[in-house]
């Protein structure tokens, strides 16, 4: 058997566009383990990754821009995929999701900038996954979305002025959300539906409707996190009031909508 040493020296990077026209193309020529290096510029495509393949910018996310060529898929969709890595792209254009992990392990999504899409980063049935660093800023929903995923590391990510929630938890246990910015979100900066045994940690959640939300669920460790919302700051009591009438019209709402 092969030792690890071996792997990585084995492991090939393909250049795009110089060996592979496109990043797809390149992804589907690339062995386990391989790096795909994405120059410069802006692309047009959805990416299908299937195997533990690195997928990177040569520059970074301000550099390298990828628009859904197919607006009714993701930009990047791993599927069934574990050990992968994406870095340092914009995505956007997608009625999806600019990142999208389906049944998929032990990967990250790392340095990435998602921006109108319908939802930034969505993760459904996918555990073990690493997001850091990335933005998912001025989404149509949701910044970040999990649905039905479990023991995911979110870190250091910034979801701000999403259409929705900055960071959406729907059913999705043992999660770790730690050092991230939810602010001037339309609805909430994070809200957990029907979850449990998350930890919240050193969160800052400024300037939304409502800072922290739990519907349902139970068991979740809230820890230094900074909640702030200056409209229930500035506005008379009243308004106190009102917002807290809003919220369990939301809720109610809510369990109609995501109860499984």
């Amino acid at each position: 058997m092969l030792s690890l040493a071996a792997l990585v020296f084995l492991s090939a990077t393909i250049i795009v566009p110089d060996n592979s026209k496109t990043i797809q193309e390149a992804v589907n020529t690339a062995s386990p383990n391989d790096t795909i290096l994405v120059n410069d510029g802006e692309y047009r495509e959805n990416i299908v990754v299937t195997k533990p393949v690195i997928v990177k910018s040569r520059n970074g996310a301000e550099r390298t821009t990828i628009t859904a060529a197919v607006p009714s898929e993701p930009v990047f969709r791993l599927m069934n995929a574990e050990h992968a890595e994406i870095k340092g792209f914009t995505a956007k254009g997608s009625g999806v999701a600019g990142f999208y992990l389906q049944n998929s392990r032990d990967s990250v999504i790392v340095d990435n900038r998602a921006t109108n899409n319908a939802t930034g980063i969505f993760l459904l049935s996918s555990g073990g996954n690493r997001l850091t660093g990335n933005l998912a800023n001025l989404n149509d929903k949701y910044g970040i979305y999990l649905e039905k995923s479990h023991g995911n590391t979110i870190q250091q990510n910034t979801a701000n002025s999403n259409s929705d929630n900055g960071i959406f938890l729907s059913v999705s246990n043992g999660n770790t959300l730690t050092d991230n910015n939810a602010n001037l979100n339309a609805w909430n900066g994070i809200l957990l539906w029907d979850s449990r045994d998350n930890v919240l940690k050193e969160n800052r959640l400024w300037r939304n409707r409502f800072g922290i939300v739990i519907g349902e669920g139970g068991n979740n460790s809230l820890v230094d996190n900074s909640t702030w919302s200056n409209i229930y700051i500035i506005m008379p009591l009243v308004l106190v009031y009102l917002g807290i009438i809003s919220y369990l019209i939301q809720k109610r709402i809510l369990r109609k909508i995501y109860r499984v």
